[in-house]
């Protein structure tokens, strides 16, 4: 008789964190991002003065992430329609750590974006999402912006 042997795939996201450093004191920055983050419709779930994080934990949004279509920050697919990021439920983690810099007077943003989306009106699995970079070299000029005032 034949045999049949059932395979396993195991299938792992690795995702970095976007470093990008400003060159501003990492406490001043800091202080600034919380406005950074409001200026782009992230909400905030947490935040640690201590070891300056801040977070957006696991929160679902559609179509928009503040004024901008999600597409500008998220790679999930395209579908006939275009893409699939602005049409399906996205549900998104957002964390920021500031760290001094490599210089004096520098600090570094390390900005995780982490996005996972199903289809809104099918009930399908979540599917990783890719960050394009946008997110995180806006905040960063947001933070920039504010600083030099």
């Amino acid at each position: 008789m034949g045999r049949s042997e059932v395979g396993r795939i195991n299938v792992t996201s690795v995702v970095e964190a976007d470093i990008i450093t400003v060159p501003y004191d990492a406490d001043a920055v800091y202080r600034v991002m919380q406005a950074a983050y409001d200026s782009l419709g992230i909400p905030i779930t947490g935040l640690d003065p201590a070891k300056k994080t801040i977070e957006n934990s696991g929160v679902k949004i559609r179509n928009r992430l503040g004024k901008m279509p999600i597409s500008t920050y998220l790679d999930c697919g395209n579908s006939q329609i275009g893409p699939n990021a602005d049409s399906y439920d996205v549900y998104l983690n957002v964390s920021t750590k500031v760290t001094p810099g490599p210089a004096a007077g520098t600090a570094r943003l390390a900005t995780l974006l982490e996005a996972q989306a199903r289809p809104a009106t099918y009930n399908q699995a979540y599917s990783v999402c890719s960050t394009r970079g946008v997110l995180e070299q806006k905040l960063a000029d947001v933070v920039k912006a504010r600083l030099a005032k």
